[in-house]
């Protein structure tokens, strides 16, 4: 090892330069209670749960238990034509009051995407000229299955996540259940 101060070679175990008498510091790395600290942070950032936990199942499984914990999700009920207007009047206000936000809406169908991503739907009392849509986008195949079912027109309740917001683009969603 090399002593920081007079640059001479000594041992690694020494606490003390045995050229100028300078006492060396263990590395950062090097000392015990350093690691305690990195072990209770990392403890500590583990139990912190996000979000509300309210339904907890166990099962048997090959001798082991499978705990799943399921989140409570609060909907907010929204009138899709509402929200078009507010994206009217102010985009950036309606961003802030609608994104991230877990909604539930009764719309019509107005299109349908080919590769089964997403339906647009539109307000249940829009006219055959109304350009406002938002777009709902399917996550698993159960919602799909559901939709194939269903035409352009069709009234259909959708609870979601918005995702994103704009003049242009209107509201994308993430559908977590279509009825």
């Amino acid at each position: 090892m090399i002593c920081k101060k007079c640059n001479g070679e000594i041992d690694k175990k020494a606490v003390v330069c045995v050229h100028c008498g300078c006492k060396i510091k263990k590395p950062l790395l090097k000392k015990w209670w350093f690691w305690a600290v990195i072990v209770i942070l990392v403890i500590a950032i583990a139990n912190m749960g996000g979000g509300e936990k309210t339904e907890t199942t166990s099962n048997q499984q090959d001798n082991q238990t499978v705990e799943t914990v399921q989140e409570t999700v609060t909907y907010e009920t929204v009138e899709l034509d509402v929200m078009f207007e507010d994206l009217k009047n102010n985009a950036m206000k309606a961003e802030k009051n609608y994104q991230n936000k877990n909604i539930e809406f009764t719309g019509k169908i107005k299109s349908f995407d080919s590769d089964g991503d997403y339906i647009t739907v539109e307000p249940t009392n829009a006219d055959e000229w109304n350009f406002d849509s938002a777009m709902c986008y399917m996550k698993n195949e159960e919602q799909k299955n559901y939709l194939i079912e269903k035409n352009v027109g069709d009234t259909v309740t959708i609870k979601g996540k918005v995702k994103t917001i704009g003049e242009i683009i209107g509201y994308s969603i993430d559908i977590a259940e279509v009825q």
